[in-house]
């Protein structure tokens, strides 16, 4: 599931500024992958630290020596973008795509680190 989510979002970032912005059906796929990829790795991460809040969950993965603070401020970055996402301009959402997709490819590979 996750690398399923992660090449929809990987879409995104094979074409244009442009073609991104013109073709709604590869923005709504690249909207749907990022909101599955980040549901697929808060799963991940709380089988480790169960809390629903999902900043709290990434303060204890920080608490915790899973993350670092940089990721940790990644994550609260890209959990605000995801609660607004149909407002984020596309142009931006287009800017953000493989920050988001590298920071929670990280996360995943943290956590994943841990149950294993």
């Amino acid at each position: 599931m996750f690398w399923e989510a992660y090449r929809k979002v990987e879409k995104g970032t094979k074409v244009t500024l442009d073609e991104f912005k013109s073709n709604s059906e590869l923005k709504s796929e690249v909207k749907e992958g990022i909101i599955e990829l980040y549901n697929e790795v808060l799963g991940e991460a709380r089988k480790l630290i169960n809390k629903s809040d999902d900043e709290e969950l990434f303060l204890e993965l920080f608490k915790n020596n899973i993350i670092d603070s940089y990721l940790l401020q990644e994550l609260i970055d890209i959990a605000n973008i995801i609660k607004n996402l149909s407002k984020v301009d596309e142009e931006v959402l287009y800017s953000l795509l493989v920050r988001i997709m590298e920071d929670l490819e990280e996360l995943f590979y943290s956590v994943k680190k841990f149950l294993n």
